[in-house]
């Protein structure tokens, strides 16, 4: 009677047993298609989700497939509910809020990593967004680590890839002609590069009148260096139409000549010697956002690889299905450049590979080792360019040809390279 019941016991466990392999293997398997398929390899939150939820079912199955009763299982389920409830109600409040808030920032995704955002007294670009945090670094070069229910609970703003408006207040008397002023601040506005500049009167006041110039700003890579360009050429245009920057309130203990204009007077120039501008004929080797978003402009361009694999890996087979049905001689053409490209990825995903497992550089401007690693990203980026120029070249080819191949705008490409790299891969 003994050895029947160990034989039947025996049996009944091959299900459980059976359970846990298959739940291993799809375990393995899905990290494998993730690792090939660069599915969620930017964003480990959702990846882990993926494993905890398969090993919470793998387990409930394996709870299931015991060979004990119905009463032993529902009791072993419902301890399961009670631990799991327990730790819910046993975390902190602040704990299950940021986790929610979390869950918020990921479905409506108000940011992207390498944005310029400003949450409060706070100000910087993101390097990182978890489940519970989102790291930011700000103007200081320092890390913020920003709580995600602070974030959610306060005014989010984010300053847009594609252009924000830069602006300056100024304050000037009312004995100075409104018509050049604003052809001064329009032309400062012009020589800062800003496009769409304007000029409002903001405030009469009782002794003077407050003006806001402003204009759109294309590029925020250099948002910093570019709104200090444009005061400075605000103040130089001001001066050099002879307009006085003072208060009308303006008081001075010294004893002035009378009609003294409150100007700085413009270096001498001798002969032959073009004007020497420091914010213009010095270039440094980095520039400011360089050193002070060292970590921000990591993580964007890691996250910009990640996507042009992910992207160019979903176009893989449809482009060498419109390449197999070109002429011969082109099709051979285009096979070379279409290897050429997939040889550059692979060279971007061993690059991404070697940054995600390198330690943290040191100081960029002191530390060979941070140098070493600017010049990688620049490399990575020379890499993403140059992948997105052939591959629009190979579109504009394929489409002359007499195959069939489906409008550009299928493929979500624009006219120009940069809506390409922000549309398309971003």
């Amino acid at each position: 009677m003994e050895e029947y019941c160990i034989a039947v016991g025996a049996d009944d466990f091959y299900l459980t047993i059976i359970i846990v392999i298959l739940t291993l293997l799809v375990i393995l398997l899905l990290q494998y298609l993730f690792k090939k398929s660069l599915v969620f390899k930017g964003d480990p939150f959702i990846r882990n989700l993926f494993f905890t939820l398969i090993t919470f079912l793998g387990m409930m199955l394996v709870i299931f497939s015991l060979p004990i009763s119905s009463d032993s299982k529902q009791i072993i389920v419902s301890a399961i509910g009670i631990i799991v409830g327990a730790t819910v109600a046993l975390s902190s409040t602040t704990f299950v809020s940021n986790g929610m808030s979390g869950i918020m920032v990921r479905l409506i995704k108000p940011f992207n990593v390498g944005d310029y955002i400003r949450s409060g007294e706070i100000f910087g670009r993101v390097t990182d967004k978890t489940i519970l945090y989102t790291r930011i670094q700000s103007e200081d070069r320092d890390l913020i680590t920003v709580p995600n229910l602070k974030i959610m609970s306060n005014p989010l703003t984010t300053i847009r890839s594609s252009g924000t408006i830069i602006s300056t207040n100024v304050s000037l008397g009312y004995d100075i002609c409104r018509q050049d002023i604003e052809t001064a601040l329009l032309k400062a506005a012009d020589e800062a590069g800003l496009e769409d500049p304007f000029v409002h009167v903001l405030e009469l006041g009782d002794f003077s009148v407050t003006y806001k110039v402003g204009g759109l700003l294309k590029e925020t890579k250099a948002l910093l260096t570019d709104r200090s360009n444009f005061k400075k050429e605000v103040l130089d245009s001001l001066h050099r139409m002879d307009i006085e920057i003072v208060s009308p309130t303006f008081m001075n203990q010294r004893v002035m000549n009378n009609g003294k204009r409150f100007i700085p007077p413009l270096p001498e120039k001798k002969e032959n010697e073009e004007e020497f501008r420091p914010d213009r004929d010095y270039i440094p080797e980095v520039s400011t956002e360089e050193i002070i978003f060292d970590k921000a402009i990591e993580a964007e361009m890691l996250e910009k690889a990640r996507k042009t694999l992910e992207y160019f890996d979903n176009k893989k087979a449809k482009v060498e299905k419109q390449i197999s049905c070109l002429p011969e001689e082109s099709a051979e053409i285009q096979q070379n450049n279409w290897s050429s490209i997939k040889d550059r990825l692979g060279n971007i995903e061993q690059i991404v590979e070697a940054l995600e497992k390198a330690p943290e550089p040191g100081e960029m401007e002191s530390s060979p080792e941070g140098l070493l690693h600017s010049k990688v990203l620049e490399h990575l980026s020379s890499i993403m360019d140059s992948i997105l120029e052939d591959y629009n070249q190979m579109v504009k080819i394929m489409e002359s040809e007499s195959c069939e191949i489906e409008d550009k705008k299928s493929y979500g490409l624009s006219e120009s390279k940069e809506s390409v790299s922000e549309n398309d891969v971003n």
